[in-house]
């Protein structure tokens, strides 16, 4: 099984979706099983991005409230994204708070990981071949709220379901052809970088170039969890990251 990530730009709008769908499908017939985490919608300013949503209340303090308010919007994404996987034919399944397994002190804006759950994935495995899951948030142990991880939480969500799914590999889905030598936004004279380690993906991180949030590549290294960073675009390798 493999596990794959789309952030809010591969959610924004249906037409988006379906190259979505199309990679999940592609991988169902390689893999036959996968698990998807979904981030919210488009970015800011959109009407479920995490930011708009969060302009809806008074506070900017981390609190109850406002981890519950910014999941709504991975859940919005994974809901809508599931029903339509069914509409395509796809045998595929909504896992979300407990029953997604992640779970997590109670810091509110930047929880951290204090046990992973996979009794109700495998469990769900046994009758479809696709599992969605919303990403950037868990249950807090003591208090039973949903809590978020930090900026970029999705993909921290991603690479812990790797590790603890023993996933063949983890799928980033970006707006690129994968990790680039520099900003391709920014300059016209970038090459892919076809493979690298977790100690140059880091290096990328820490530099102006933003691949994947940096908890998320530090717990890959930690744990040796393979890494593939592609384009929703183009059906082409990008980058692979490995130890």
């Amino acid at each position: 099984m493999i596990v794959q990530k789309f952030g809010g730009i591969a959610m924004q709008d249906y037409q988006h979706r379906k190259l979505v769908i199309a990679r999940i499908k592609k991988a169902i017939s390689i893999h036959q099983q996968v698990l998807v985490v979904v981030s919210a919608m488009g970015r800011s300013g959109q009407h479920y991005a995490t930011d708009t949503l969060l302009d809806l209340i008074p506070s900017s303090v981390s609190s109850v409230e406002t981890d519950l308010l910014s999941a709504c919007g991975e859940l919005i994404s994974a809901s809508v994204l599931c029903a339509e996987l069914k509409k395509a034919g796809v045998l595929a399944t909504l896992l979300y708070g407990r029953s997604a397994g992640i779970i997590t002190n109670d810091s509110y804006g930047d929880a951290q990981i204090e046990k992973v759950d996979t009794t109700s994935i495998t469990a769900a495995f046994q009758h479809v071949h696709c599992i969605v899951v919303p990403g950037f948030q868990g249950i807090s142990e003591e208090t039973q709220t949903f809590t978020t991880l930090g900026r970029g939480g999705s993909d921290l969500t991603a690479v812990v379901y790797g590790h603890y799914l023993n996933a063949d590999v983890v799928e980033f889905y970006k707006n690129v052809p994968g990790v680039m030598t520099s900003d391709p936004f920014r300059n016209k004279n970038v090459e892919l970088i076809s493979s690298m380690t977790y100690e140059e993906l880091q290096h990328k991180i820490n530099g102006p170039v933003e691949v994947i949030q940096t908890r998320a590549a530090r717990f890959a290294a930690l744990h040796h969890v393979p890494l593939h960073i592609r384009s929703l675009y183009e059906d082409k390798e990008g980058t692979f990251v490995f130890h």
